[in-house]
């Protein structure tokens, strides 16, 4: 399981990559995705919510600092690719 689950977030990380999106670059399951704006990010998690079902959790001040707020993505050994696409 620990293989698969090194395998999925190695995965996700090249497709948000691939896809443009701000990671950071970081040894850890949980892929930091930098929004950098409190209000987009709470939009952004809204909008993921309703119109995906996709729920991910707002990262904002005093979690971290302000300009550097962000998505915490944590794939799991179950996530297909179909589910990461």
């Amino acid at each position: 399981e620990r293989k698969e689950h090194t395998h999925q977030y190695k995965l996700m990380k090249k497709k948000l990559r691939d896809a443009g999106l701000p990671i950071l670059n970081t040894q850890s399951h949980i892929i930091p995705v930098i929004i950098g704006d409190a209000k987009l990010c709470k939009q952004a998690s809204d909008y993921l919510l309703k119109e995906y079902s996709i729920y991910v959790q707002p990262i904002n001040y005093p979690t971290v600092d302000v300009g550097t707020e962000r998505f915490r993505l944590t794939p799991g050994p179950l996530h297909s690719e179909k589910l990461m696409d």
